[in-house]
């Protein structure tokens, strides 16, 4: 499971296409990067940990999804669409890393 979390970081370098395209959905792959941070740890806690993670990022979606779908539903305005992507897309990963990272942290703290 570690090595194919792991390769999704390989994904990153597609940020770079903002640049040259100036389209800013592209830059939602530069949160790619943090999944190289997973590629050390043991599979037994990495899968309690991401299951937990994923809870985490559940809740970012459905509520950031809500709150994209109402802003842009009041605005009357679909060219928030893209934004309002990125904006879940980036922060589901940023979320689910950054929890598996806090709990990862937890747990080596415990133990210690």
């Amino acid at each position: 499971m570690k090595n194919a979390l792991w390769y999704l970081g390989f994904l990153s370098p597609l940020s770079l296409l903002y640049f040259v395209t100036g389209n800013i959905a592209f830059a939602g792959f530069a949160a790619f990067v943090v999944y190289f941070t997973i590629y050390g740890e043991n599979d037994e806690r990495l899968q309690a940990n991401v299951g937990l993670a994923t809870r985490n990022t559940f809740l970012y979606i459905i509520f950031a999804g809500a709150i994209s779908l109402i802003y842009i539903s009041t605005t009357k305005d679909i060219s928030y669409f893209p934004q309002a992507f990125t904006l879940l897309f980036s922060g589901s990963i940023i979320i689910c890393v950054l929890s598996y990272l806090f709990y990862n942290f937890q747990e080596e703290r415990i133990t210690k």
